[in-house]
């Protein structure tokens, strides 16, 4: 079980780390701290394509949907962290997080667990529904968004993971979001 003693020692340590390990290890961190509270943080946006892309992506922030906002809110503030509008960041450890709904848009049932070489394991959205969030982000307020790095982006988690894809369910989802048109190439 994991404490907040544990999780005020792994900003510690983590620190020095690189960021794309010192995210994971500490979302996975929180992740087991939350468990034993009934509560199951999946991670999406930018960590999702940083994961899916190994690393090819890089973000700045942990985005996590969770329930229990109030005690994100609670912990973090214990750990140091600085609320802003919408994240939470520590300065010395330079983590930002963000839990910006506890509703994930997208299929439970494809939601991917990660086990990390210390044992530890997170949860991330599925490849299929990061794919159709980054291609439905641009699909309808750009006139080219076949030019938007988060095309770009979708591509390249298309074609790293099309061996292992729902493809009847990525279809299904495209065509459902009026979003097909732009992956029906692929």
């Amino acid at each position: 079980m994991t404490t907040v003693e544990d999780l005020q020692e792994a900003l510690t340590y983590l620190k020095d780390r690189p960021k794309f390990e010192r995210q994971l290890e500490f979302t996975a961190l929180l992740t087991e701290y939350f468990k034993c509270k009934g509560i199951k943080p999946i991670v999406v946006g930018g960590l999702s394509v940083e994961i899916y892309t190994r690393n090819d992506y890089h973000t700045h922030d942990i985005d996590l949907v969770s329930d229990g906002w109030n005690l994100y809110n609670d912990l973090l503030t214990k750990l140091g962290f600085t609320r802003t509008e919408r994240e939470w960041y520590h300065v010395e450890s330079e983590m930002a997080i963000e839990v910006p709904s506890n509703n994930l848009e997208g299929s439970l049932d494809h939601v991917f667990e990660l086990v990390l070489p210390n044992g530890k394991t997170l949860y991330i959205i599925g490849i299929e529904d990061i794919i159709i969030h980054r291609i439905e982000g641009i699909a309808f307020t750009l006139k080219y968004p076949k030019e938007d790095e988060d095309y770009e982006w979708a591509y390249r988690m298309f074609l790293i993971h099309k061996n292992d894809l729902d493809l009847d369910y990525l279809v299904e989802q495209a065509r459902k979001l009026n979003i097909y048109h732009l992956i029906e190439e692929w």
